[in-house]
């Protein structure tokens, strides 16, 4: 399916989509979140972090054959709006433009914070706020001489990141000690569900490689590539992370930042001060990518009439959609200064599943057409429906086990899109007319 005309550059290698997929899941998460999954599961916390790779890399496949379909900038909400139409499609672009700009005020007040543990000074005050809203600009800056520029700066970060996950998990390896396993699942296995969504929040981040498809070179072949490639990777690294944390490590359980705490005790203050920088360049370079995909968000529903066509405008010369950054810059700057962290982060969960529930069920809709004539052409998963049918059950499990309030606030935004929706129509039709 081809996109709509468009001045944006196709500069984007298949490499430079594997380190935005990298770049946008490994964050801080993975660094923070083994303690409290084995203060609720034990060692059996590693059944979670399995599992939740697993429903990941499940859905990632769901996108893989959806994407493969696609050259446009936008990625679920191109999907759901070409596959269930407008109002489906503005709903998802809506929610995917709330979480763009709510995770990157959150990721740059989560920045200061873990920064915080390095230079106490950066903590409290106006200097917090100040040094997010420098984060942003400074980014934003950056991406406006393109994407090229932006990914540049988005794989040095994500070298950087790995680097000290690198060293954790081989020097770790050699500290584990099997009696740290015993017994495996003290409390048993009730929380299973609870403890696999929480540490599902630090794999989600895979859909953001999808949205710049109008960037990329040969989209409908890198996008399932850069997924396949990503998912694997991030659960291999994941999965060898919370097994030295737990064989390594005594005082896990409930441990604000593990990682940390297991370097110093087997490599010294250095290996701790090591991954807590690590800790630093991985929030910041997640930031990063938060300002190279957030803007195209925007662009993408402006590009088809669901926000003004201004929005649409790109730089001649650097293909940069100039608006739609500075528009991002100026909404998530001010809601750095009104928010803490987990505040903002509440609803991004629950908005990814409003992006992922929809592309599941379009891999089968999207089959049907083909079947009838349409083009089928590129990445198909195998088992027929079982696959897309199997994920949207497991989501469906999660989204159970939510805590209402946050499935609440979801549903509020939602609300709040509909007359939005019907305002772009209003201002489409006079346009037109």
């Amino acid at each position: 399916m081809s996109a709509p005309p468009s001045s944006l550059q196709r500069s984007l290698s298949l490499r430079d989509v594997i380190a935005l997929g990298i770049n946008g899941v490994v964050g801080q998460g993975i660094f923070l979140l083994p303690g409290a999954a084995a203060a609720m599961m034990g060692p059996a916390c590693m059944v979670a972090i399995i599992a939740a790779g697993l429903l990941c890399m499940l859905i990632a496949l769901c996108f893989a054959e959806v994407g493969s379909r696609f050259e446009a900038t936008g990625g679920a909400y191109v999907y759901a709006r070409e596959t269930f139409g407008d109002f489906i499609g503005f709903e998802v672009g809506w929610m995917t433009c709330c979480v763009a700009v709510i995770a990157w005020a959150a990721l740059a007040n989560g920045l200061t914070e873990v920064l915080g543990q390095l230079v106490p000074a950066v903590k409290g005050g106006w200097i917090q706020p100040t040094l997010a809203v420098a984060v942003i600009t400074g980014l934003t800056a950056i991406n406006v001489f393109g994407a090229r520029s932006g990914a540049r700066v988005v794989w040095f970060f994500t070298v950087a990141k790995l680097i000290p996950l690198a060293l954790f998990i081989l020097v770790g390896f050699t500290a584990i000690e099997g009696a740290q396993f015993e017994p495996l699942a003290p409390k048993g296995y009730g929380d299973l569900a609870e403890t696999t969504l929480l540490v599902l929040y630090a794999y989600v981040g895979f859909e953001t490689l999808v949205v710049p498809a109008g960037e990329m070179a040969n989209p409908q072949r890198a996008v399932p590539l850069a997924l396949l490639w990503v998912m694997g990777i991030v659960m291999t690294i994941y999965i060898a992370v919370f097994a030295v944390a737990i064989g390594s490590f005594p005082g896990l359980p409930g441990h604000p930042n593990p990682v940390a705490a297991a370097s110093e005790l087997f490599m010294g203050p250095v290996g701790g001060t090591i991954v807590a920088v690590g800790i630093v360049l991985s929030v910041f370079g997640t930031n990063s990518g938060a300002a190279l995909v957030s803007p195209r968000r925007f662009f993408a529903l402006a590009e088809r009439g669901d926000l003004p066509k201004k929005l649409a405008w790109v730089h001649p010369e650097t293909g940069a959609p100039i608006p739609a950054i500075l528009m991002t810059w100026g909404l998530a700057s001010a809601l750095t200064l009104t928010g803490t962290f987990k505040e903002l982060a509440v609803l991004s969960v629950v908005a990814r599943f409003i992006q992922y529930l929809p592309t599941c069920l379009a891999v089968i809709v999207l089959r049907r057409r083909s079947d009838d004539g349409d083009n089928g052409d590129g990445f198909r998963l195998p088992l027929g429906p079982a696959i897309p049918i199997l994920t949207l059950a497991l989501c469906t499990w999660l989204l159970v086990n939510t805590d209402p309030m946050r499935l609440a606030k979801g549903g509020v935004a939602l609300l709040v899109g509909i007359p939005l929706y019907f305002l772009s129509r209003w201002s489409r039709s006079k346009t037109s007319s």
